[in-house]
């Protein structure tokens, strides 16, 4: 058997077969080799990629994170700002409305036309003078002595009289 075996190796048409076999086991195995490497740089190229995208993706969260901060802070300082304008507006619409400051206003309005007045009239501002310095004067004792003891009561009647006029009407007048 050896020999039929020995015979049938040295037929060239075996021994071409043989080669060609051979040459394609070749072929096979480094086609294989090439393949398992090529899938290993692959595995390795998308381990890179996920991990790159893994890190893209925290970081992006904490850009989010840092902007949704910032957002807040923003609004709440809006809001908080928004208040305080709120607040501005209805301090400012009751020192308008508070009682007194129209009748400043008027004074510093009358003052500045006495002045005007002045310079414009000559004969005006001796006469103007004489009659503050009598109202003065006036003012003076109301304050200070018997006027004010008599007017007193009356200012008083009066500011009574408004609130209910019939029954403190009565009550307030001398016999």
């Amino acid at each position: 058997m050896k020999e039929t075996f020995l015979n049938f190796i040295s037929q060239p048409m075996v021994i071409g077969l043989l080669i060609g076999l051979a040459v394609a086991i070749l072929v096979w195995i480094r086609s294989l080799m090439k393949s398992s490497s090529q899938s290993a740089q692959a595995a390795e190229k998308l381990r890179t990629l996920r991990f790159e995208i893994e890190t893209l993706q925290k970081h992006l969260h904490t850009q989010m994170q840092i902007n949704a901060k910032g957002n807040e802070a923003t609004l709440t300082e809006v809001e908080e700002l928004k208040k305080q304008n709120n607040n501005l507006k209805e301090v400012l619409s009751a020192l308008k409305s508070k009682p007194g400051r129209a009748e400043i206003r008027t004074l510093h309005l009358y003052e500045k036309a006495i002045r005007l007045m002045n310079s414009r009239a000559p004969g005006f501002g001796s006469v103007w003078e004489s009659v503050m310095v009598d109202a003065e004067a006036e003012i003076k004792k109301e304050e200070a002595g018997i006027l004010s003891w008599i007017r007193r009561p009356f200012i008083r009647s009066k500011n009574v009289e408004e609130s209910a006029p019939q029954e403190s009407s009565q009550a307030s007048l001398p016999e």
